[in-house]
């Protein structure tokens, strides 16, 4: 193989999650006195960025009270969502994928734009953690996604190169990230993301169901073909 590790996003990626998230999202701020649209089909939170960096936004964008803390917000986002911890699931086919990468000696990584605190109880009810070499998290680097940090910190950790890597992502700020981290990248698409310009991907995927590891060794033959 062409590559030595597979990075995967968490969030819409590997969980199904999103809608969870959005309407925790929508319960917190209903808590803060914002009621949005009831048209609205969800709360309309920037995917990719992390729960602490959504929070930024939403507090200038609702002029939330000054002496609310992004730390109380994140908490009480965080509180909803695990309440309907029973929602999430994993997106179709990712085992599958993961059992074959594992099974070709292939590194696994997560990287998440959420920090550890927030993501370990999850990772733990679904069993998830043990199958990956190693996880990074937003307090492991200096700058959040589209910023390139975080790949780069999963390919340190697994004692590769960048070049080496395939990162899988269903949002456009970790799209662009890993583009920025010199990495091959995979766009699967999501409900909040099918029509998304995902034109900076090297592949954009309905699913993992259309994914198999030769199919990844393909996209560095491509990647070569188009730089030669």
């Amino acid at each position: 193989m062409n590559y030595s590790a597979v990075i995967f996003d968490l969030d819409g990626t590997i969980l199904l999650n999103e809608e969870v998230y959005a309407r925790a999202f929508c319960q917190v701020l209903a808590q803060h006195g914002v009621h949005l649209n009831p048209k609205e089909r969800t709360c309309p939170h920037a995917l990719g960025i992390g729960m602490e960096e959504n929070w930024k936004i939403f507090a200038e964008r609702f002029n939330l009270p000054a002496d609310l803390s992004l730390s109380q917000l994140v908490h009480e986002t965080q509180d909803a969502y695990h309440k309907r911890i029973g929602e999430v699931i994993v997106r179709p086919g990712f085992w599958q994928l993961q059992e074959e990468l594992a099974e070709q000696g292939t590194l696994l990584a997560l990287a998440t734009s959420n920090n550890w605190w927030l993501v370990e109880d999850e990772l733990e009810d679904l069993g998830l953690q043990k199958y990956f070499n190693t996880l990074v998290t937003r307090e492991e680097v200096a700058n959040p996604k589209p910023a390139p940090d975080i790949f780069w910190k999963a390919a340190e950790k697994l004692f590769v190169e960048p070049s080496e890597c395939v990162v899988i992502e269903d949002s456009l700020a970790g799209v662009e990230a890993a583009k920025e981290a010199g990495m091959v990248v995979v766009a699967v698409l999501g409900e909040y993301t099918k029509h998304e310009d995902f034109g900076k991907a090297n592949l954009v995927a309905e699913g993992f169901g259309e994914l198999t590891s030769n199919r990844l060794d393909s996209l560095f033959s491509s990647k070569r073909a188009c730089s030669s």
